[in-house]
């Protein structure tokens, strides 16, 4: 079977692009796989790691022009035996149309990694021209549902994370309190850092907060961090390399934080518990299939900074055994993804 996978913008870091790389690798074993990259990423060591089998397209830049170039002349010459899956939604609507005009009747699959509703990236709607949908939770296929797709089209495609048989963390117990913020560094938008910094301050002195990840609105958390008075409970270490080592060797949290206003499968929250790491979450689409309040994190209501406080209040006195943590998320192995990845393809 002749695989055409098709990506939206990456910025190379992300848990989507580990995803695709773990999928790809997988079924480049039993079929012939393709991916299109319709951006330029700022790191390319995701496309390194690919089967040398698999072929990879690229525009030259990112204009818009480049990417439309790209996708028509892919979408133009897809024969009726090939499958295309597609990680953006507004691509699906371009590749319906090309098929159309083309008189073809190749497979098309939507594989969308964000959460379809309260975002304003995409018309969800775009989503229903997909012949079917891979979902990566619960709650995206409960939102596929919702726009009147039927279930026999949609399948459940949780995220992998690979398994860790390291030392496990150690959270600190003395004060103060340890957070690790780990992805885009965005005060406002999807990350809703501000949130976090707001609910920062009104707890007080007693918090210390980690945050690993590329700025992408000109240091406007740092700036904003400075001006309510808690730059000093802040540590930027930006991007790096050997994440998980550096948080388990020098930071020790108690909790991975997450404000996010929406998620797709938040792989974060999963690395961070295959670690031995609670979360302290908002309660944003697609943390359900992740968190077990209680017992491998905290849940505090989206918007309620009295809520986020007494939830981080809890962290001192709630600590579950890191090795119960783990085990929380052993339903993501790369195992069971694979099994149920071989399964759909073969359709």
């Amino acid at each position: 079977m002749k695989l055409t996978f098709v990506c939206p913008e990456l910025s190379g870091n992300g848990g989507t692009e580990t995803v695709i790389d773990k999928a790809l690798n997988h079924l480049v074993k039993k079929h012939q796989v393709r991916l299109i990259v319709t951006s330029v990423p700022v790191n390319r060591r995701w496309l390194e790691v690919l089967d040398p089998q698999i072929e990879v397209l690229q525009v030259a830049t990112s204009s818009k022009f480049s990417k439309l170039v790209l996708l028509m002349k892919v979408f133009w010459q897809a024969k009726n035996d090939e499958t295309l899956i597609i990680l953006g939604v507004n691509i699906i609507k371009l590749a319906t149309r090309v098929r159309q005009i083309r008189h073809r009747h190749w497979r098309l699959i939507s594989w969308i990694h964000f959460s379809l509703i309260n975002q304003d990236i995409f018309d969800p709607q775009n989503i229903a021209y997909a012949d079917e949908h891979w979902a990566i939770s619960t709650p995206i296929a409960h939102q596929l549902e919702d726009l009147g797709i039927e279930k026999e089209r949609i399948h459940l495609l949780l995220n992998p994370v690979s398994p860790y048989e390291g030392i496990l963390n150690e959270p600190a117990t003395d004060m103060p309190i340890r957070l690790v913020y780990v992805g885009q560094i965005m005060l406002h938008g999807q990350k809703n850092l501000q949130e976090l910094l707001d609910g920062i301050k009104r707890y007080g002195k007693g918090v210390h907060l980690d945050l690993f990840g590329a700025k992408k609105d000109d240091n406007l958390v740092e700036k904003y961090a400075k001006e309510i008075g808690i730059l000093g409970q802040c540590t930027f270490h930006g991007w790096t390399a050997d994440l998980w080592k550096t948080v388990l060797d020098e930071v020790h949290p108690n909790a991975l934080v997450l404000t996010s206003k929406y998620e797709g499968l938040p792989m974060v929250m999963i690395e961070a518990m295959a670690h031995g790491i609670p979360c302290l979450t908002a309660d944003f689409s697609g943390y359900e299939d992740v968190t077990v309040p209680k017992e491998n994190g905290l849940v505090y209501h989206l918007g309620d900074l009295a809520d986020f406080v007494e939830r981080l209040s809890l962290l001192r006195s709630w600590q579950p055994k890191p090795r119960d943590v783990q085990q929380s998320v052993k339903g993501f192995s790369d195992d069971q993804y694979f099994q149920v990845l071989d399964k759909i393809t073969s359709k």
